[in-house]
C-alpha cells in the first residue's frame, strides 16, 4: 500500500472532505466560478458564495482550500491584499486572488 505525505497546512481542508463531504463540492463550485469569472477576489467573496453551505468544521479550512486550488493551477496570487470584512477575520489583511487564464477560459465554455 502505498502512502502519500500530506502537506500539514493541507489537513484542515482534507478533515473537512471527511467529515463534511457535502462542503466540498460546494466549495468547488463557488471556486470555479469565482476563477472563472477573470476578475479578482477574496475569501470573502468565496465565503459570500458558501452563504448555503454548512460551515466548515476547521477554522482553517477555508484557507487550506485556497492553497490547494492554487496548487492545483485554478488560482494565482495578485499580489494585492485587501481588508477582511468577516467578522471572524476582524479586519486582516487577506489576499486577494484570480482565477489562472487558461483553466478559466476551459471552464467558462
Amino acid at each position: 500500500m502505498m502512502q502519500h505525505d500530506i502537506d500539514v497546512r493541507d489537513v484542515a481542508y482534507y478533515a473537512e472532505i471527511a467529515i463534511h463531504r457535502g462542503w466540498d463540492s460546494a466549495a468547488q463550485v463557488a471556486m470555479n466560478h469565482l476563477a472563472a469569472t477573470g476578475r479578482p477576489f477574496t475569501a470573502d467573496d468565496f465565503r459570500r458564495l458558501m452563504v448555503d453551505a454548512p460551515d466548515p468544521h476547521h477554522p482553517n479550512t477555508i484557507g487550506s482550500f485556497f492553497r490547494r486550488a492554487h496548487a492545483d493551477g485554478l488560482i494565482t496570487p495578485t499580489g494585492r491584499v485587501a481588508q477582511a470584512t468577516t467578522a471572524s477575520r476582524h479586519g486582516a489583511l487577506i489576499r486577494e486572488w484570480i482565477g489562472t487564464p487558461q483553466l478559466a477560459v476551459i471552464d467558462a465554455a
